[in-house]
């Protein structure tokens, strides 16, 4: 399936986001870290998913083509961007897949605007792992992230694609390359610093905390919920799952997949798709 590239004007954010197939709406939204976009993080689930639904995944604000404004970066505003995205094109009822950071922004927009999301899909997010409670450890593929803040290099990209991912046979010097000219648009890296500089205030600032946490309102939640997480995942360790399911009581499935690391969609490509759609076209 060819996917269509397009920008729209999101409350004055030049907005990218590529779309594929009809019928109802399904939204993807990618994780953070340098050179992160929707078309980089889910190439290879929108031709699966396109056959059946309306797919968009649209670049948040501060990554891939879209606008990089001078703001605080962290999960508020992009939640108010995909927001303001779904509102744009006028979308209803959606379906929301997100990965890492992707997953709380899908979160925060779910209770933040009740109704109109049916289903939600999580891919390993560590992000609501924190904010659900349950303690974060210092990985392996947080200090490769963090170690682009300053520089962002070929060699250093492809150290965090390869914390990312378990198969490493699709870490391609194109894709090494691709990742690096979107990791060094203007504005890029000064908001990876922001998200960096207001990660670490979390840690001091009860009031940003309060605004962050989810432990009391994502269990009450009444949307369908399905966790997906890669059993070798060097980002947000497994076990988090294993307590998300224990807090969620909308959690309908979770499915760890053997073989895959951070990004469970680029490594069992097939398996991801299948499970994806089974949720999504299903009666829950």
């Amino acid at each position: 399936t060819a996917w269509r590239s397009r920008f729209v004007k999101v409350n004055g954010v030049k907005t990218h986001y590529v779309e594929a197939g009809e019928g109802e709406p399904l939204v993807l939204v990618h994780g953070g870290g340098p050179g992160a976009s929707g078309e980089h993080g889910f190439r290879q689930n929108i031709p699966a998913f396109a056959p059946h639904f309306r797919v968009y995944a649209l670049d948040l604000i501060g990554y891939g083509l879209t606008d990089k404004p001078p703001i605080e970066y962290w999960e508020q505003p992009m939640a108010e961007h995909l927001a303001g995205f779904i509102d744009v094109l006028c979308l209803d009822k959606v379906r929301l897949l997100g990965n890492s950071m992707g997953a709380y922004v899908t979160a925060k927009y779910a209770l933040e605007h009740p109704g109109r999301a049916v289903k939600l899909l999580f891919v390993s997010s560590a992000t609501i792992a924190t904010a659900m409670g349950i303690p974060r450890t210092e990985t392996e593929g947080m200090r490769a992230m963090v170690a682009m803040r300053d520089e962002v290099t070929n060699e250093k990209m492809r150290r965090f694609l390869e914390t990312l991912c378990h198969d490493r046979s699709g870490i391609t010097d194109e894709l090494v390359e691709s990742r690096v000219q979107m990791a060094r648009l203007p504005g890029a890296q000064e908001s990876q610093r922001s998200h960096g500089a207001v990660r670490a205030r979390l840690r001091t600032d009860p009031n940003l905390r309060q605004l962050f946490d989810l432990t009391h309102r994502l269990p009450a939640v009444t949307v369908p919920i399905c966790l997906v997480w890669g059993k070798e995942d060097r980002f947000a360790p497994v076990d988090q799952a294993y307590a998300l399911q224990k807090l969620l009581p909308n959690l309908r499935e979770l499915h760890v997949l053997e073989r895959s690391g951070h990004q469970c969609q680029n490594d069992e490509v097939e398996r991801f798709n299948e499970i994806a759609l089974k949720f999504f076209l299903g009666d829950a």
